[in-house]
């Protein structure tokens, strides 16, 4: 009958509720007279204050009577019972919010956490954007560099990063063109590359547009 031990419990109420339980399992009768406080703070290795204090929670609820001259008596089995009804129910409580308690810490180290790979996530995600590969056109011009080099001699993907994956030329689309092919005036060069690939080519065809004026 005795309630579930917390850890929040001071010793001198554990040790009322140690003596309530034997009284309601009649260990002490009512009316007895219980140990000297010198011994029942032998018996249960505390200080006479300690002990003190116990009797004073039990005599409180009526469980026993501490009379002068005679020294602790057991007052009353249901009162005992009741005190215990009690400190059950305290101890639950004490006990759900040290359980509340807990979870609000680990909630707080589990939002830390995810704090944190958001970040990560995040820090992660925008590097990976900026490398996302996307198909894109041009047309070569009439007066590009471009026009009679092969795709090996242009060398596109070594000097921009873009890869040509095809050419339309008159209306027929050829994918895995020949690296071998000379590139004609109006060809529509299929590529694909990152934003930062793509801004290469640019800058190349800009500058080459400009040597040619």
């Amino acid at each position: 009958m005795s309630p579930k031990r917390s850890t929040s419990l001071s010793r001198y109420e554990e040790i009322a509720v140690d003596v309530a339980t034997r009284i309601v399992q009649r260990e002490w009768r009512e009316g007895q007279r219980l140990f000297g406080r010198s011994s029942l703070a032998g018996l249960y290795k505390v200080s006479p204050e300690t002990i003190r204090r116990a009797v004073a929670l039990l005599h409180s609820h009526g469980v026993v009577t501490a009379v002068a001259g005679s020294g602790v008596l057991v007052h009353s089995y249901a009162a005992a019972e009741q005190y215990l009804a009690e400190a059950h129910l305290d101890a639950e409580l004490r006990g759900l919010a040290e359980e509340v308690q807990s979870v609000l810490a680990e909630r707080h180290q589990l939002d830390e956490r995810l704090s944190g790979a958001i970040d990560r996530l995040l820090h992660h995600t925008s590097g990976a954007l900026s490398a996302v590969r996307h198909v894109v056109e041009y047309v070569v011009p009439d007066d590009s560099p471009l026009v009679g080099q092969t795709l090996v001699s242009a060398d596109l993907r070594t000097r921009t990063g873009i890869t040509v994956i095809g050419v339309a030329r008159k209306g027929e689309e050829m994918f895995s063109p020949d690296p071998r092919m000379p590139l004609e005036p109006g060809d529509l060069l299929i590529v694909i590359g990152s934003d930062s690939a793509k801004e290469h080519l640019r800058g190349l065809l800009k500058r080459a547009e400009e040597g040619q004026q």
